[in-house]
């Protein structure tokens, strides 16, 4: 995703630092973690809470306090079925479910299925120059179990 994202899309990295809360040498001193990490707290259809957190070297993801996923060095995502995903999602709305996208995993029989939720909620996103097929393809290709 971020090869095609660097190729495709405009981006503000400035807004992305922001977001990571990034600085010139937070690795050497943090190894991509800082202290106070910006993050989105979403509760869940269930009563459950979600919770990403962002860091310059991490994405970090959390049920109840209780971490399920992460993008640093620990690499683990892919944790919630497609059957849980529509159970916690059952009443957001389309802007918070794109939180959950990288926890998916799918069987290829869940697929095509997948693909239309994917595309129904990139479709409210401003993609700054990316196609929505192109991102959906991207999303579909790394969910498979």
């Amino acid at each position: 995703m971020t090869e095609l994202i660097q190729e495709k899309c405009i981006l503000d990295k400035d807004w992305i630092d922001n977001l990571t809360s990034y600085y010139d040498g937070v690795f050497d001193e943090n190894d991509g973690y800082v202290d106070t990490p910006k993050a989105v707290a979403i509760k869940l259809s269930n009563g459950d809470e979600f919770c990403v957190e962002f860091h310059p070297g991490d994405t970090i993801y959390y049920i109840n306090d209780i971490q399920i996923g992460c993008t640093g060095s620990s690499y683990m995502i892919r944790n919630i079925s497609l059957a849980q995903f529509y159970e916690y999602t059952s009443n957001m709305n389309d802007s918070e479910k794109i939180f959950l996208l990288p926890m998916v995993k799918i069987t290829l029989e869940e697929k095509d299925e997948l693909a239309k939720v994917i595309k129904l909620i990139l479709s409210i996103a401003d993609l700054q120059g990316c196609s929505i097929e192109d991102v959906c393809t991207c999303v579909l290709e790394n969910n498979l179990e």
